[in-house]
């Protein structure tokens, strides 16, 4: 039964990534995953519930990798780092995830959702309440912080997607540097 589930959410993201949100009909997810458009009713009460669900899952999924080695006896730094570096390596490896997780941020959709990841998030806002605590970070709202630090990564990950900006290994170093000097005192 997961393998039914596992094979809408997956043609749901392909579709969307090639065709977005509104031109993604259940009859094509449906044709698409090799299920009856019935069987895609029985895991999700409607379209937006798909959708939905596949956000949550991809979402958690780069907050798990991102938090691999996240540990409170590590420097803000090293944990900085660690975050920071997890974070873009899976954004490069995941480009469909990661595109579909920003045409989702950046819909109505997302209002729905956010709150489940409260918890999860826990970490950044402890690393960056800890820095602002020590006088590490300048005064600002964690969450702004926060967007200081991954925004810019985001936005460059998604010029490398475009083949306008090629991300080797030493341009994603000087940018996590670059990230962390934006928000220290």
């Amino acid at each position: 039964m997961t393998d039914k589930r596992t094979a809408i959410l997956e043609a749901t993201l392909t579709l969307i990534s090639e065709r977005g949100f509104h031109d993604t009909p259940m009859s094509l997810i449906a044709k698409t995953s090799g299920v009856s458009a019935g069987i895609i009713y029985h895991y999700f009460a409607n379209k937006e519930e798909l959708i939905n669900e596949l956000y949550k899952e991809i979402k958690l999924d780069l907050l798990r990798v991102t938090l691999a080695d996240y540990a409170e006896d590590l420097s803000l730094k090293e944990r900085f780092d660690g975050i920071w570096h997890n974070y873009v390596s899976y954004s490069l490896n995941n480009s469909t995830k990661v595109l579909f997780l920003d045409q989702f941020e950046n819909s109505p959709l997302v209002k729905h959702v956010e709150e489940d990841f409260t918890e999860v998030v826990a970490p950044f806002f402890q690393l960056f309440g800890q820095g602002l605590e020590e006088g590490v970070f300048i005064s600002l709202p964690p969450l702004v912080l926060y967007e200081l630090s991954f925004a810019p990564a985001t936005a460059l990950i998604k010029r490398h997607f475009a083949g306008i900006l090629k991300m080797d290994a030493e341009l994603i170093q000087a940018i996590a540097d670059a990230c962390w000097n934006a928000i220290i005192v």
